[in-house]
């Protein structure tokens, strides 16, 4: 294959480096995202007098610049540096499967934040082609601020997305866990569209999202990890959770505008199995939390 070649899903080659971006990080920016999903802290951590804010909020990179009020020159995110590379394997709508997020340490606005960005894995399952990307996050001076990986599927062949049976496995024998009380979210038009606007999309509008075959709009899975995020910080407390903590999602449902949505799980030692589910008792997301 030449250097100008387009390869096809089967070429593409794996692992590969997709760039880097360097971001400026605002406070308006911040409290946009931390105010659509309810944190009562706005994303801030620490001594307010410091300006830290939490690596959580690097995740919604992955989709820049959606949901951005400002793009400075050079910035990408990690989805539109495939894109620009390989737009022949990409096709709408594209799903946000997985994401995992490793926490090392809070940023400080007004400093600059680096990401680099990998190209780690893909993967064709029931007629869709999915891509890994792993987003490496970096203050000004070179600390690691958190690693997040990110699923998705970037294009259907049009097979319905319907898992093929599996093997039953065999019974593992689990440690004793308990029950944790559930929290109670209601999702609603106003904060999908604080959390994805400026730029109109199926997240904001029903019409768009009924051209793509939903009922009605349909938030960003990113909100959901952000719920199961503070979760299982509220479990393990800001300092651990931002310094060590690990979350493992999988997005296993869309949401709805209109969902009445139930944080929970139980805790097994150490680990936290999450999960939440919608007021049709589906369930939209489920989740590791733990400490590394």
């Amino acid at each position: 294959m030449t250097a100008n070649a387009t390869p096809s899903f089967d070429e593409l080659p794996v692992p590969q480096t997709l760039g880097s971006t360097v971001f400026q990080p605002t406070i308006q920016q911040v409290r946009k995202f931390a105010d659509a999903v309810e944190d009562a802290r706005g994303w801030r951590v620490g001594d307010p007098s410091e300006g830290l804010v939490h690596p959580l909020f690097l995740a919604t990179y992955v989709w820049f610049p959606s949901g951005f009020l400002e793009r400075a020159p050079g910035e990408a995110g990690h989805f539109e540096l495939f894109r620009r590379r390989y737009p022949h394997l990409v096709d709408v709508p594209f799903l946000h499967a997985k994401s995992s997020a490793r926490f090392c340490r809070p940023f400080a606005l007004g400093r600059p934040v680096r990401a680099d960005v990998e190209l780690v894995a893909k993967d064709r399952k029931r007629g869709r082609d999915f891509i890994v990307m792993r987003g490496s996050f970096f203050d000004a001076d070179g600390n690691a601020l958190a690693v997040f990986e990110h699923t998705c599927a970037v294009r259907s062949d049009g097979v319905p997305s319907v898992a093929p049976p599996r093997p039953l496995a065999a019974r593992v024998a689990l440690a004793p866990s308990l029950a944790l009380p559930s929290r109670r979210i209601r999702m609603t038009m106003e904060k999908s569209r604080l959390f994805s606007l400026p730029g109109e999309n199926h997240h904001t509008d029903d019409r768009l999202a009924q051209a793509l075959g939903a009922r009605v709009a349909i938030p960003a899975a990113t909100m959901s990890f952000a719920y199961l995020s503070r979760f299982a910080q509220d479990l393990f407390g800001e300092d651990t959770w931002i310094s060590r903590g690990r979350l493992d999602a999988t997005f296993t449902r869309m949401l709805q505008r209109d969902d009445v949505l139930e944080v929970g799980g139980h805790r097994r030692g150490d680990v936290l199995d999450l999960r939440i589910v919608n007021g049709r008792d589906e369930t939209v997301a489920v989740a590791t939390a733990s400490l590394f």
